[in-house]
Order: C-alpha cells, then structure tokens, then sequence
C-alpha cells in the first residue's frame, strides 16, 4: 500500500475515533444538561398523595453505628403512628449499636455473616424477617440520617397512593466550612436534588439515592437485595423500573445526613461511588436499546441516567475531548466537526451546571468561592484515577465519621 494511502487511512480512523469520542461526551452531557435544565425551569410537579396511612415499618441496616444512631431514632420516632415500627438490623456489629437502639425504642435483629458483609445483605435480612407480619409500606433509612418532621409520612403515603418506589430528597450537610465539603454539598445536590427533580418535572421515574426509599410491601418483597454491589441502591433503582414499578421522586420529604469530617473517610466514600456508579454503567448501556424497542420508556429513561458518569469523570471526559480535538485538527487538518462538538458540549455543561448553582448552590457555594471551587475540581480530577483504582475492600462500605473509629 503506498505511503500516501497509509497515512489517509489512519487520518480517516483518528477522525472516526475522535468523532465517537467526542459523541460519546455528547450522549451524557445531553441527558445532564436536559435533567439540570427541566429542574431549573419547568414548575415544580405536585406528586399526589394518599391521606390513608399503610402500616410502616423504618428498616435501618447498621453496621458499627453507636455514634450517630440515637439520634437517627429519635429523629425518626417522631414521624410515626402507634401501628408503626422501627427495625434496626445490626450487621456483623462489634460495638454498641444493638443494645443503644433497643435502648432507643427500636426493635433489633442481630445479623453475623462476615463471609455475606454488606448493606444489601442486611437489607434482605430485614425483609424476610418482614415476611412474618409484612406492614404496608417499608421506608429504609441509613443509620446516619436525620428525617424531617414529616418526611416518612409523606413518602409512606406517597408510595400508597401510586403502588410505587418513592426516593425522598437525600442530601448532604457540611460538618466543617471547607471548599472540599462545600464542593462535595453541592454535587451532591446536584445528583440527589437537581437531576431528580428535573426527571420528575418531566414526568419520568427517578433514580433510588440510598437512604429516604419507601416501598409498597409487595414490591420489596420481591426485589433482589442479598448482594454486595457497591451501589446497591442505584442497581435496585435499575431493576425496578426494569420490572415496571419506577421508583418517583418526593421533593417535599427531605433527609439530611453529615459529611465525614476526615479526608480518608470522604475519598472512601467517594471512591465507592465512583467504581460502582462505573460498574453499573454497563448494565445501563446493555438495557437501554431493549427497553427502547420495548417502548418501556420510563425504564429507559432510568438506563440513561445511570450513564451519565460521576461528575469528576464527565469533566474530565470533557476536557480529553476538547485537548485531543484541539491537537488533531492542528496537526492533521482534520475537519472541525469534532472540535465544535467538543467545545459545544463543555460549553452545554457549564451553562446547564451554573444555572443550577444559580437556583440551587448559592447558598452552599457564595460567588466569591468560586474560584476555589475550580481549583478544587481541577485537583480532584488529577487525582480520580487513584481513587477510582484504589484497592477494593470487602464488607460494609460504610463512612467513618466524626467520633466513630470502628472499621470500615
């Protein structure tokens, strides 16, 4: 093959690879920008409830969590009715968690499994205890959130009334006045609040966050729990809607819970996110063009919120995209498709992200701390790929926090 055809064939598979590159980019930051826009502009979907009251039993899985629990019980106690329960599951514990929640008026199994560790093993051992006198309606709650007043209510009735999932407003609060923490706030707002509530401004079904999950019984009953995915909740959000009951978002019922304070216990928590947020990618991407062909669409429209990636990794997509269309234009003159693709998108996101801090982060993140918030976002990014490819560890991947030096 002449010299003058091998170099057009390998400039016509750069450009091919560039352009999937940067259309890739695009997919994701579409869906972003559509759920964070939908949020800032379109009103506010008033979600239906009923006034009828299920049975609820609150289903806490913990493991070493004597710091914090009391005061998620107590918390918790005050949305409830005399035929509700509070069930504290306390996984492979070797602290006080057993005994300060029975203290607390809570009832307690105790679960030992160190070969089965994890949040989504003491989920499943909840429920089948649950099968002997099933309530109406389950609201599972980490051991380290605090509902408001009428939080559990609303989304017990809320579940009630449409025979679905519901995810309550789960966000984060700052346990110390640093960029990182007020970084981490605010991203945290814009996955738990912004998206979903967006998504639901659009109708569609919303992503499960963790903790503020309500669940008719004859749903939970039969979902796939016992496993050890690193985003347990994410998956469960998944199949759910897979199955035809999409979970839907609650924005009046609001669920708050601490920051680490440590540097260590934020990166593990964050590290988990990020692998198992990725691990799930691909099952996203391998049921998105059935549900399509289906018409299943609100299923669809889960898949394709679970492929936009993390934030730090989008971001970083992003910029790959932008340097790499730069230097390949210049140095073989290719077209400049990609290089306006590229720049268009990154451009989209920081429209789409500063509307939203705009309405949502200014009282998290005030203007004059925006610069510090690139600085921080660009330092996070050079060192993701450590994090994400940190070396996995098995068992509960809970947070170490303030005043709590059990293990991991």
């Amino acid at each position: 093959m002449p010299a003058t055809d091998i170099i057009t064939l390998l400039g016509a598979v750069t450009y091919t690879g560039l352009l999937v590159l940067v259309s890739i980019t695009l997919v994701m930051t579409v869906v972003y920008c559509i759920e964070v826009l939908a949020a800032v502009f379109l009103p506010k979907r008033q979600i239906q409830c009923s006034e009828e009251r299920a049975p609820m039993v609150v289903l806490i899985p913990a493991h070493n969590e004597e710091a914090g629990l009391a005061e998620t019980l107590k918390a918790s106690q005050k949305g409830l009715y005399p035929f509700d329960r509070i069930l504290v599951v306390a996984d492979n514990c070797t602290d006080n968690t057993a005994s300060i929640a029975r203290r607390n008026g809570a009832e307690v199994i105790e679960r030992n499994d160190p070969d089965h560790r994890g949040k989504g093993y003491a989920l499943d051992f909840g429920v089948r205890q649950l099968e002997h006198n099933p309530p109406g309606c389950v609201v599972i709650l980490d051991a380290d959130c605090v509902p408001e007043a009428s939080a559990l209510d609303r989304i017990r009735r809320v579940a009630g009334h449409l025979g679905r999932p519901v995810q309550a407003r789960y966000l984060m609060t700052q346990s110390e006045d640093t960029i990182a923490q007020k970084v981490s706030v605010f991203t945290f707002r814009l996955k738990n609040w912004v998206r979903l509530l967006g998504v639901c401004n659009l109708g569609g079904p919303s992503l499960l966050t963790g903790s503020g999950m309500a669940f008719p019984w004859n749903v939970l009953a039969k979902a796939d729990l016992a496993h050890g995915h690193l985003v347990e909740d994410m998956k469960l959000g998944l199949d759910l809607a897979s199955q035809g009951t999409p979970p839907i978002f609650c924005d009046e019922a609001i669920i708050l819970s601490p920051l680490p304070h440590s540097v260590e216990g934020a990166t593990t928590q964050r590290s988990r996110w990020v692998r198992g947020h990725l691990s799930l990618m691909g099952a996203a991407l391998s049921r998105l063009p059935k549900h399509l062909a289906q018409g299943k669409w609100s299923a669809a429209a889960s898949a394709a919120s679970v492929l936009v990636p993390p934030l730090t990794i989008l971001i970083f997509l992003q910029g790959v995209a932008v340097l790499s269309a730069l230097i390949l234009t210049a140095l073989l003159k290719l077209p400049l498709i990609p290089l306006g693709i590229a720049f268009g998108t990154l451009l989209a996101f920081l429209v789409a992200t500063l509307a939203a801090w705009w309405v949502y982060g200014r009282d998290v993140i005030p203007a004059r701390n925006l610069l510090g918030l690139v600085a921080h976002v660009v330092v996070r990014i050079a060192k993701f790929p450590a994090a994400v490819f940190r070396p996995k560890s098995a068992g509960w991947a809970r947070t170490e926090r303030d005043a709590d030096s059990s293990e991991n």
